[in-house]
């Protein structure tokens, strides 16, 4: 891909993700999760792991209040096994949702 179709691609994960973001913020789940799926797409095609970690948590999120643990156990280890690749300095902005990740999946495993 060109630079300018890997910077458009990217645009658009982006704005994927913040459309689920206002849809789920109004109780539109359907839409949400269709646009959580897509800017996971999108950040795949690209490398953008930014964006692929936090709709794949938001996602695997959604997927856990929906009680459909296994499916919210995998995209949230998909979320945590890119933490690697993202650099130092913009881990501290994923700080609450690896955090909130973890525990879902913790939670999961040992049940209160």
């Amino acid at each position: 891909m060109s630079q300018h179709t890997n910077e458009q691609t990217i645009q658009q994960a982006n704005t994927e993700f913040l459309k689920a973001l206002r849809y789920l913020d109004y109780g539109k789940v359907t839409q949400g999760e269709q646009c959580l799926k897509q800017a996971t797409h999108f950040a795949n095609l690209v490398d953008d792991h930014l964006t692929f970690i936090r709709a794949a948590i938001c996602y695997g999120e959604l997927l856990w209040h929906a009680e459909k643990y296994d499916a919210s156990n995998h995209w949230l280890q998909l979320a945590l096994d890119r933490l690697p690749t993202v650099q130092q300095d913009i881990n501290g902005l994923l700080d609450v949702d690896v955090q909130r990740a973890r525990s879902l999946l913790n939670h999961r495993r040992h049940p209160s």
